[in-house]
C-alpha cells in the first residue's frame, strides 16, 4: 500500500520498520507507566526492553525460517541477518520475547507473573501498531474476497481500501509496486486490518481486567493467550500467502497452517497457567513511589 514513507540518499524509510519501532515504542511506554502500580521500580525495566526487544526480533525471524523457508535457511545460513530475505512471524517474537523477559526478570530480581501481566495487554497494543506496518507494507495479506466490490474508499500510492458489499464489509486492493505477488489486483480480505482491530479491542479487554479484575497472578497473562490465539486463528481462515506454511492434519482431511498449531498449543499453555496459579492467588502489592530530593541522595 505504501511500503517506503520517505526516499533518501541513503536509501527509503520503509513504513514496516517504522510502525515496528513504534510498536515497541508504544507498548513500553505502556509498561513504563503501568509497573509501579504492581510494585515494580520503572527504571528497572530500561534494560528489560532492551532485552525483551532483541529476544523478540530473534524469535520472530526464527520461527518464519524453521517453519516457511526452512531450505532458504539451509542453503544460506547468512539470510538469517539479511533484511531482504524471509520475513517475520509474531508467535516467534512472542515466545522470544517471554522467554527472554523471563529470564531477564529472574535475574533482576523482578517478581515474574507480575510483570507477565503487566506487559500482556501491552503485546496486543504492539500487535496493533505492527500489523499496520504490515499493512503498508504489503505482507500478511488476505486471500481474494469473492464478494462484489464497491469504490474506493481510500487511495494510497500501490493500492485501494474498497467497500465490499458484505463481511468484512471493506477489502483490499493491491497494485503494482506492492509485495503480494500474483494477487496484485484482485480483491482481498484485510487479514492485516482485522488483526489491528483485534489487537486494540484485546488490549483495551485485557487492560481492564489488568485494572480491575485480576484474581491471580498470572491471570491476565492467560487471558491474552486465549484471546490472541482464538482471533487469530480464526484470521488465518482469510489469508491468502503462501509463506506462513500449511501442514497437512493426517486422519482429519484437513490443514492448519503453522500459526493455528501455535494458537492451539498457547490455549493449552493458558489452561495450564490458569491450572497452576488459579489457587495461588494474588501476592502482595505495594505500589512503588520513587524517592524524592534528600531522599534520594542519601
Amino acid at each position: 500500500m505504501y511500503p517506503t514513507l520517505i526516499e533518501t540518499p541513503f536509501g527509503g524509510v520503509h513504513a514496516w520498520g517504522v510502525l515496528v519501532m513504534l510498536a515497541f515504542l508504544g507498548a513500553f511506554g505502556v509498561l513504563y507507566r503501568r509497573a509501579p502500580t504492581v510494585g515494580i521500580d520503572p527504571d528497572r525495566l530500561v534494560p528489560l526492553m532492551m532485552v525483551l526487544t532483541g529476544s523478540a526480533l530473534l524469535g520472530a525471524r526464527l520461527l518464519h525460517f524453521v517453519f516457511a523457508e526452512p531450505a532458504v535457511l539451509l542453503d544460506n545460513p547468512l539470510a538469517f541477518f539479511s533484511p531482504g530475505q524471509g520475513g517475520w512471524a509474531f508467535y516467534g517474537g512472542l515466545i522470544g520475547g517471554a522467554a527472554g523477559a523471563l529470564l531477564y526478570a529472574r535475574r533482576a530480581g523482578l517478581p515474574p507473573w507480575k510483570l507477565a501481566d503487566t506487559v500482556a495487554p501491552t503485546v496486543m497494543l504492539g500487535l496493533a501498531i505492527g500489523r499496520l506496518g504490515c499493512f503498508f507494507a504489503g505482507c500478511c495479506h488476505g486471500a481474494v474476497c469473492p464478494l462484489p466490490a464497491g469504490p474506493a474508499l481510500l487511495r494510497l500510492p500501490y493500492g485501494d481500501i474498497l467497500a465490499v458489499d458484505g463481511f468484512p464489509w471493506v477489502a483490499l486492493r493491491f497494485l503494482p509496486g506492492a509485495g503480494v505477488g500474483a494477487l496484485r489486483g484482485e480483491v482481498l480480505y484485510p487479514t492485516q486490518l482485522l488483526e489491528v482491530a483485534f489487537g486494540l479491542l484485546w488490549f483495551g479487554l485485557l487492560s481492564l481486567a489488568w485494572a480491575r479484575f485480576r484474581r491471580f497472578d498470572g491471570q491476565i497473562l492467560a487471558m491474552m493467550l486465549v484471546l490472541y490465539a482464538a482471533s487469530r486463528a480464526w484470521v488465518e481462515t482469510f489469508r491468502g500467502d503462501t509463506l506462513r506454511g500449511l501442514h497437512a492434519i493426517p486422519g482429519l482431511g484437513m490443514s492448519l497452517s503453522t500459526s493455528q498449531i501455535v494458537a492451539l498449543a498457547m490455549v493449552l499453555t493458558a489452561a495450564g497457567i490458569a491450572a497452576w496459579r488459579g489457587r495461588a492467588g494474588r501476592a502482595p502489592e505495594q505500589p512503588f513511589v520513587a524517592p524524592e530530593g534528600d531522599d534520594a541522595e542519601g
